[in-house]
């Protein structure tokens, strides 16, 4: 018994042995197997939620496109309307109608504040020079004051560009209708200040008549003239600059033709009358409006797709409201301006 017990254990423990190392093998061999099934499982619902995600997104319909397309063919007529309204009443006024267009942009068209005041510039070009041409054929611009104007605005217009990223666009909108604001009540105040300028006038002239009847007319006198004459010119040009260095960083900080400033100061500081205020105004506007436009460009801030037809309708407007504004009273020009100016500096500014 004892020889047979001692030739089966040791066979009956290898072969126990044997079959606690397959049953591991088995035993891991279906772990492994399981969690590829379920990593393909995985990656299988995975796939399937994602396919199921893209095919649950809404695609444009029709309509929606069609719609789209509507709004996009709408903003061409609405922009070509605006620039001819700007442009007509900018010229009545001396201005670019910059105030007009802006306003008028941010809630018609939808573009954003500093969209706006880039794209206006754009179109300001186009208001100066179609104004400019009509005045011109009345013999209605100082040249020599046009181009001391143009000199100073240049300079300033790019850094009123420049300026105009470092505010925020609420800022920019609330200080846009405050400016206007202010603006609106210089407009009828020109009669007054021009009635004030020509009394004041009025009285050196009677002086000077006194002085010169009582001393005679000779050699010496012509001398002072000449004199008084060269002197009168470097002042002027010197005021014009000066004009000129304020009006184009307004220009370039607003997006306007810098006419609101441009117009009263040639009324009260120079010899200039209403008629030649206004088209030197619009002439000296058109270079630093084009300075200020490629500057805003150069930021991202003139939109391309309504700025021809902004452009086109200006000039239009423009060239008309020069042509019409020499036959039309100036008092009533000016009150019509002023108040729009007024309305539409009031409603930008609780806008913002």
């Amino acid at each position: 018994m004892a020889l047979v017990l001692a030739t089966v254990m040791p066979t009956a423990y290898t072969s126990l042995k044997k079959s606690q190392t397959l049953i591991q093998t088995l035993s891991h061999h279906s772990h492994n197997h399981g969690y590829l099934r379920c990593t393909r499982n995985d990656r299988f619902l995975t796939k399937s939620s994602r396919w199921n995600h893209n095919k649950s997104k809404p695609k444009p319909s029709s309509d929606t496109t069609k719609i789209k397309s509507v709004a996009a063919k709408n903003e061409l007529p609405k922009a070509f309307f605006i620039g001819s309204l700007a442009g007509t009443l900018g010229s009545l006024a001396g201005m670019g109608g910059g105030f007009v267009m802006i306003p008028l942009m941010t809630s018609r068209l939808g573009i954003s504040q500093h969209a706006a005041h880039g794209t206006s510039l754009f179109a300001v070009a186009a208001t100066g020079i179609a104004g400019s041409l009509a005045y011109s054929q009345n013999n209605c611009i100082d040249t020599v004051g046009a181009i001391a104007i143009t000199s100073g605005a240049i300079l300033s217009a790019r850094l009123g560009a420049n300026f105009t990223s470092k505010l925020s666009e609420r800022t920019l909108k609330r200080a846009l209708g405050m400016f206007m604001i202010c603006v609106a009540p210089l407009v009828p105040a020109k009669t007054f200040i021009a009635q004030w300028k020509e009394d004041s006038q009025g009285g050196n002239n009677a002086e000077t008549q006194g002085s010169v009847q009582g001393g005679g007319i000779g050699d010496a006198g012509a001398d002072v003239d000449d004199d008084e004459a060269e002197q009168f010119n470097i002042q002027k040009v010197l005021t014009c600059s000066t004009i000129g260095l304020a009006s184009g960083f307004l220009a370039g900080l607003f997006g306007v033709g810098g006419g609101a400033v441009v117009v009263p100061a040639l009324t009260v500081l120079t010899d200039m009358d209403h008629y030649t205020a206004l088209g030197t105004s619009l002439c000296a506007m058109t270079l630093p409006a084009i300075v200020g436009t490629v500057t805003h460009s150069q930021r991202g801030n003139v939109n391309m797709r309504i700025a021809p037809m902004l452009a086109m309708g200006s000039f239009i407007g423009a060239y008309i409201g020069g042509k019409a504004g020499v036959g039309i009273e100036e008092e009533k020009l000016r009150w019509g301006f002023s108040g729009l100016m007024a309305t539409l500096g009031l409603k930008t500014l609780f806008r913002s």
